[in-house]
């Protein structure tokens, strides 16, 4: 039996995006992207089943559940669900209902968020999904689904893996750690490639930062497969996005190949995290795929990235 391809089932309905379009009931959503709100830029995005989810830094403040019968219900994890901001905001609206936006910009503004999730990695988050160059992200938390779609044994990354093990082992490092779930943050290039991008926090002097280049090599593999499969589903995001205003319209076409990156914060990494990179960066590169360039190395700062290595 054919094992199915994977897929990438994220875009949205025709009426899912007529409602989140100029007018329409679920539009300020979309404008969040361009507001400060709360000290803080929120990241919108499409998921499957015609939701939608809004995050701060590494947590999710709102999800959008499908509408449905003239209705659409919004709600959260618990710990936002039971603050008193969100009495009014997280529940079921009509869509004939006034005062949408003023709700959520009081939700935003009101709501508690524990430190954790927008210092460190999660401004990280939030400064690298606010760039348009040198990519323009569309989607975060990308994560194939099928049979078999993620999670793999290539080859490739397991010749790495046996390298970056003995080079722990001979140098006392820490051993590798097992690669995630799912890629923090996808997007496409001006020659129409999609980006993979592994976001850090550069100050940390955890093995997690020197072995990042790793985590992102069993990515690459993944995607590198699943690229054909999914790149009408991937352009579907696309189109979506620049339809109700989420990105620019005029972004280039999903074209090309595969792009990697590790983007950081400002770097921050000490001497010997920089060491240690390097020699992790140098394995893997040495071990991916055809037609996929070294993986990069970013930093950014007041959301202006600059190339590291």
């Amino acid at each position: 039996m054919t094992t199915p391809p994977p897929v990438y089932n994220r875009a949205p309905s025709l009426d899912l995006q007529e409602f989140l379009s100029s007018g329409g009931f679920l539009a300020p959503l979309v404008e969040l992207a361009d507001r400060n709100i709360g000290g803080h830029y929120h990241d919108v995005h499409f998921r499957t089943n015609d939701e939608v989810h809004v995050y701060r830094g590494l947590t999710r403040l709102v999800t959008v559940n499908k509408p449905y019968n003239d209705e659409v219900r919004l709600t959260a994890h618990s710990t936002y669900l039971a603050q008193p901001c969100a009495q009014s905001f997280l529940r079921r609206w009509h869509f004939d209902e006034l005062g949408f936006g003023e709700e959520l910009d009081r939700y935003l503004s009101g709501v508690s968020v524990s430190p954790s999730f927008v210092l460190g990695e999660g401004k990280v988050q939030e400064q690298w999904a606010r760039v348009n160059l040198p990519w323009m992200p569309f989607d975060r938390e990308g994560a194939l689904v099928g049979p078999h779609a993620m999670g793999r044994d290539f080859p490739q990354v397991q010749a790495a893996l046996n390298q970056l093990t003995d080079l722990s082992r001979r140098n006392g490092w820490p051993s590798p750690n097992a690669t995630g779930t799912f890629i923090d943050q996808l997007a496409i290039d001006a020659e129409s490639k999609l980006v993979l991008l592994e976001l850090k926090d550069a100050s940390k002097t955890t093995a997690e930062v020197y072995y990042s280049p790793f985590q992102l090599l069993q990515y690459v593999w993944e995607w590198y497969s699943a690229l054909e499969a999914v790149r009408d589903d991937l352009q579907a995001v696309i189109n979506t996005r620049g339809a109700v205003g989420l990105t620019p319209s005029d972004v280039p076409s999903l074209t090309g190949g595969i792009r990697a990156a590790v983007g950081f914060g400002p770097d921050r990494r000490t001497p010997e995290v920089k060491r240690r990179y390097e020699e992790v960066l140098n394995i893997v590169n040495g071990h991916l795929p055809p037609g996929v360039g070294p993986i990069e190395t970013w930093a950014i700062s007041d959301i202006v990235p600059s190339l590291v290595s």
